[in-house]
């Protein structure tokens, strides 16, 4: 049997080589009956057939525009879950005057009937299926070679893309340089796209629109540029092994993005975003929702890897997690600190990232034992951080 997340999706089909396959749908699952039993490391083609609905939040639909991202099981049955990794064929067929956005490359486009155009693209790195994206929509244009990265935007027609890509530009040059690796692509994109939403995907990032005013009238207020462009590294390229380690994706993009605000605006634009850290770490403990950071323990045996709706609070995984880095940083120094990320990102780079994973190269980066610190304030619900 396959068990596929599926939400709202209606399945009406399945198939095998042209044989229907048994299926029913359990709570926000379907589950699908094989025609017999697979071997190991043995391969099988379904054919599956749904309707996403109009109505929900993923897709997301305006008048001239369509997009989704990361909540992939409300137009795709998949598994959402960061363990789980899977290349994709993606084949969108569009009004020929809508420009077509999707992650990996665009790799064949062909003219259909009736003013309509289908556009191909391929993700050939494995990839977890929350950064499966597409947009479609009437957008304008915008790029801008940096070193060996093109930066492209698309937004609403007449805005001030050029702007955008301004600001992405010292964004990627930072993150490269403190990182250590440049990112395996040729291209990143960002979409900007009517309602609220601020998202990664591989190779690219969905945006709201409403991010190009409010960086137009506070130039400082570009953490959301910074957070999503750091989950290239921190979420694709360097995925987190499950739900238990989400902070390795969500505490690093925090952190990454006041670290360039300190560069980039000073030391006082890094203490604010370390105050709103702070802030929302102790609103969490005040609530009484302590957690770990990580919920991967060395030592504590098998365990099964929460589902997305048994994470932690974004106070835990986003705010503590930037503020364990911060800490981090001030214990080691610079040096050993941003030597032992690069390290890091060098050693998991398109392998599973544990927590372990970074201490270690922490550890070996700076000569430290670090396995009290971990345990300390990783490993333990410590609000005071």
């Amino acid at each position: 049997m396959v068990t596929l997340d599926v939400q709202e999706l209606g399945v009406t089909e399945v198939s095998s080589a042209s044989e229907a396959l048994s299926f029913r749908r359990i709570g926000d699952h379907v589950c699908i009956e094989l025609p017999h039993l697979l071997a190991t490391s043995a391969e099988l083609t379904l054919k599956i057939a749904w309707n996403v609905p109009v109505t929900g939040k993923v897709p997301r639909f305006a008048p001239d525009q369509v997009w989704a991202g990361y909540n992939t099981p409300a137009w795709m049955p998949t598994v959402q879950d960061p363990s789980q990794r899977a290349t994709l064929s993606l084949r969108i067929t569009a009004p020929a005057d809508l420009r077509i956005a999707a992650s990996g490359r665009l790799v064949a486009q062909r003219t259909e009937g009736d003013g309509l155009r289908m556009h191909s693209f391929a993700l050939e790195r494995p990839s977890p299926p929350f950064l499966y994206a597409f947009a479609i929509g009437r957008f304008d244009d915008a790029e801008l070679t940096v070193d060996d990265l093109k930066l492209r935007a698309l937004g609403p027609v007449g805005a001030d893309l050029n702007s955008v890509l301004a600001i992405t530009a010292p964004i990627y040059r930072f993150l490269k340089t403190h990182i250590g690796i440049a990112l395996p692509l040729s291209e990143y994109l960002q979409v900007f796209v009517s309602g609220d939403t601020a998202q990664e995907a591989a190779g690219m990032a969905l945006l709201s629109a409403e991010a190009l005013d409010e960086v137009r009238k506070d130039p400082t207020d570009d953490w959301m540029f910074s957070h999503e462009l750091s989950h290239q590294w921190f979420g694709w390229l360097v995925p987190c092994a499950d739900f238990s380690d989400f902070w390795l994706n969500e505490g690093f993009a925090t952190f990454l993005a006041a670290a360039f605000k300190e560069q980039r605006w000073g030391r006082g634009a890094y203490e604010r975003e370390l105050d709103v850290w702070r802030s929302r770490s102790a609103k969490v403990h005040t609530q009484g929702r302590d957690a770990p950071i990580s919920l991967s323990p060395p030592g504590a045996g098998p365990r099964k890897a929460p589902r997305e709706s048994e994470l932690q609070s974004r106070g835990v995984t986003y705010y503590r997690g930037g503020l364990v880095l911060h800490k981090l940083r001030n214990e080691l120094g610079e040096s050993a600190f941003w030597a032992g990320i690069q390290r890091y990102v060098r050693e998991r780079t398109g392998k599973s990232a544990r927590t372990e994973d970074l201490r270690a190269a922490l550890e070996a980066a700076s000569g430290r034992d670090l396995k009290d610190f971990f345990f300390k304030w990783v490993y333990s619900a410590a609000p005071d951080i």
